[in-house]
């Protein structure tokens, strides 16, 4: 039962959106999913309540962090999978994410502040790996990441490499069918291609995020 936590020790880098295309990526391949929503503003709580939630996802919300310990254990003997979205700058929320995971995902963009965010984070995981008495893998994940940007994205993958923190080779780019799944509901496969465009394309990223991820667990 592989547990992945999506943590950042900032907002607006992706983790939402990240976290609910790897559950909708993985409800895709026929597992069950819990999706802890840990985010005060609890936007994947809102997407649940649209239309077209697919049955292999099960909702998760752990608002304050008295919540969390509760629900993380609901969602371990619900589903196959547990995906467990973190709130930015929250430290005791996401150090108790990392102590429960399998792997940890710092979404970034192709920045150089978000670059030493995620340096923050992989201190963060060391920290907690200690703790534990384990070591908890963790990688970075580029998203919401416009297209033209390959010399940033070589400098911010310099950076990491040389602080020895490992990045997915896929990168999450900012796609309109990822946004229109918080207002529409749903999965990408849902989505009406004549009102959203560039749903296959988006589909086929989600499929190769999917399989790498899967890949580091196996």
């Amino acid at each position: 039962m592989p547990t992945i936590a999506f943590v950042s020790s900032k907002g607006g880098v992706g983790k939402t959106t990240s976290a609910l295309l790897l559950a909708l990526g993985l409800a895709e391949r026929g597992h069950s999913v819990a999706l802890v929503d840990s985010d005060p503003n609890l936007p994947l709580k809102a997407w649940g309540q649209l239309p077209g939630r697919p049955d292999r996802i099960k909702l998760f919300h752990a608002p304050n962090f008295q919540d969390l310990p509760g629900e993380l254990r609901g969602a371990k003997a619900a589903a196959d999978w547990v995906v467990i979205d973190t709130e930015g700058g929250a430290p005791r929320m996401g150090g108790l994410a990392i102590a429960n995971a399998d792997l940890v995902i710092t979404p970034l963009a192709a920045s150089q502040l978000d670059a030493r965010e995620a340096i923050k984070v992989a201190g963060q995981v060391a920290e907690v790996s200690k703790r534990e008495q384990r070591t908890i893998p963790l990688v970075c994940l580029f998203a919401r990441t416009p297209s033209g940007v390959r010399r940033s994205f070589h400098e911010v993958r310099t950076i990491l490499d040389e602080a020895g923190i490992a990045s997915l080779a896929i990168a999450l780019s900012d796609k309109e069918a990822f946004r229109a799944l918080f207002f529409r509901g749903g999965a990408l496969g849902a989505l009406n291609r004549r009102q959203v465009s560039g749903v296959t394309a988006a589909k086929a990223l989600v499929e190769d995020f999917t399989e790498e991820v899967s890949a580091l667990l196996r």
